[in-house]
């Protein structure tokens, strides 16, 4: 049944695709806006950064930023996951993400079309977050986060209900809680057939750079990521009486995943058991859980994925990421910029998967090359 619905939701939303009215604010920035930085130049430090190969992003290229600001959209509706739709009837492109293949992959365009036959929820005042990508874990931290910490820096914000999306994974909430105490009881979950009509929607752009000069990669503001890194270990400093005992050499399993396991896991940490390492799957753990894990991190070995975001919270860790050959090295670009920011070493080794789903075996061979790396003694 899912499935007809989804097949007719992307049917309809094609149609109404010709007939949507855009506004895209990165062509034009919003007359009514407040400012709260100027653009700014800035570059990527990747000295931290080892990798046996010269990817094209490793060069040390200045970027420049767009403006930061924030406007009060009065009397605009809400659809679908987080579509912000002005009085005028326009789709605000920088609340799908600045993209409009963002847009088009909510199969919502039909919904915004006839938006007046959707059942109505009425709040007067919003900061909606949920969006496309909002159940990854990389981008929930990268480009949502960051936008609550800036947003809960503007005049009143405290006064705001803030939109996630109904059914968001537990972090969504756990994370904002938890980073944003004040925020916890501001937290509201709207439903993609529904319209939210209200007083004033609060708008921030999204809190990084995708286009031509970047290759249509997605470079943050490494101030950002420091800025989240920061705010972070002031929350933890806050805890009072942390009793549990937090390994410092961790080895993230993806035993739960698709792709990307490691075939011989048990044998693997059996071995580097002997040098401290213990296992973990990240999403069995609460958000606090995760975040107070690295922030004891020293040494973390992980194959490329999702719970590598983690390490935005870490205060001096080491990083041994393990990386499909196979694998486009854009990817890989993504993690760098977490520990380029925040100055942790950061070790990039490529592995030949063993099967289509880039899972690979550690084999004597491969482990030496680990050991050697983050300066095991090996037995």
């Amino acid at each position: 049944m899912k499935k007809i619905i989804s097949k007719v939701n992307s049917f309809l939303s094609k149609v109404a695709e010709k007939k949507l009215k855009i506004k895209n604010d990165r062509d034009q920035l919003p007359a009514e806006r407040f400012i709260i930085k100027e653009p700014f130049s800035f570059k990527i430090n990747l000295t931290s950064y080892h990798i046996n190969s010269d990817p094209y992003w490793k060069e040390q290229k200045v970027y420049q930023s767009h403006e930061i600001y924030y406007t009060e959209v009065k009397n605009a509706s809400i659809i679908g996951k987080g579509v912000v739709v002005n009085r005028e009837g326009e789709v605000l492109l920088e609340s799908t993400i600045f993209q409009k293949e963002y847009l088009d992959k909510l199969n919502v365009n039909h919904l915004i079309s006839c938006q007046k036959l959707l059942p109505t929820r009425k709040l007067e005042k919003v900061f909606s977050v949920a969006n496309r990508l909002d159940k990854s874990y990389y981008h929930w931290t990268l480009e949502i986060l960051p936008r609550i910490l800036v947003a809960n820096q503007t005049p009143s914000f405290n006064n705001y209900k803030i939109l996630i999306a109904h059914h968001s994974p537990s972090y969504t909430k756990e994370s904002i809680a938890f980073l944003f105490p004040s925020l916890a009881a501001n937290i509201e979950e709207v439903k993609v057939f529904q319209r939210v009509i209200t007083n004033t929607t609060r708008l921030i752009p999204f809190l990084h750079i995708r286009d031509t000069s970047t290759r249509m990669m997605n470079i943050y503001y490494p101030e950002m990521i420091v800025k989240l890194n920061k705010l972070a270990h002031q929350q933890i400093e806050n805890i009072e009486n942390i009793q549990k005992k937090y390994p410092t050499h961790l080895i993230i399993s993806r035993k739960n995943a698709l792709q990307r396991r490691i075939l011989n896991e048990e044998e693997t940490v059996k071995y580097l058991g002997k040098y401290g390492f213990v296992n973990i799957c990240l999403e069995e753990l609460p958000f606090k859980e995760q975040l107070l894990h690295f922030y004891y991190a020293k040494k973390v070995i992980a194959v490329h994925g999702a719970g590598i975001t983690n390490i935005i919270y870490g205060k001096n860790l080491k990083l041994l990421e393990l990386f499909p050959e196979e694998r486009t090295i854009r990817d890989a670009h993504y993690f760098a910029q977490i520990s380029a920011a925040l100055n942790f070493d950061h070790f990039l080794i490529k592995y030949k998967s063993s099967n289509i789903n880039q899972d690979l075996r550690i084999d004597q061979k491969l482990l030496a090359k680990i050991g050697k790396t983050l300066s095991l003694e090996m037995l």
